[in-house]
């Protein structure tokens, strides 16, 4: 599947929803497989998939009403979906042993925006994957035996996660003007890193 031919000759303009949700199909079982691996390398990868797919759904459910979605949101969005779509592809060629963990992985980090300041839509979508991962890694960090070693540290970078949507939570005001909207903006952008890797982590614990 080609790239979405608007991304580069409407630069400037919103995008129809409806284009950019017809991409969400690409990584079939984003959302269950993480559950059903164990802990290692392809869990690891699973994980990945589910946060990429998540947070594009959760972009996308945020600006639904608008029926629109801005050209940097379409363009984040559509990484995020491709991206999820090669780990979800990862993760069953490592749990099948047909592939080696060593071997090169589809990019590692969140996809990040190009400039500083989200519209209100956006940060509603990027608060919204926050808050589910969190309570995700919430519930991983209770269920999982872990080393007595290993726990604060664990803990800890849950904390780190919890102060990012903390402090997004406290500047969220309706119609924030745009440098309260950056400060928003890069508390989640943190948080959203922060959790990816800490999910990540766990997944890899055994």
């Amino acid at each position: 599947m080609r790239l979405v031919p608007w991304l580069g000759a409407l630069a400037r303009f919103d995008v129809p929803i409806a284009d950019v949700e017809r991409l969400r199909f690409l990584a079939d079982g984003a959302y269950d497989l993480v559950d059903e691996l164990p802990r290692g390398p392809a869990r690891a990868a699973a994980w990945n998939a589910y946060v990429l797919q998540t947070y594009a759904d959760k972009l996308l459910v945020a600006n639904r009403a608008t029926h629109r979605v801005r050209s940097e949101t379409a363009a984040v969005t559509e990484t995020l979906y491709r991206l999820a779509a090669a780990w979800v592809a990862r993760a069953r060629l490592l749990a099948a042993g047909a592939a080696d963990d060593a071997a090169p992985a589809p990019p590692g980090p969140l996809p990040h925006w190009h400039t500083p300041y989200r519209c209100q839509e956006d940060l509603a979508g990027m608060r919204e994957t926050l808050e589910a991962l969190r309570i995700y890694l919430a519930y991983d960090l209770q269920r999982f035996p872990l080393d007595e070693e290993e726990l604060p540290r664990l803990r800890a970078a849950l904390d780190a996660v919890d102060a990012k949507l903390e402090t997004a939570h406290g500047l969220w005001v309706p119609r924030a003007p745009a440098e309260l909207r950056g400060g928003i903006g890069a508390a989640l952008a943190a948080g959203l890193d922060g959790a990816y890797e800490l999910g990540r982590e766990l997944a890899r614990l055994t």
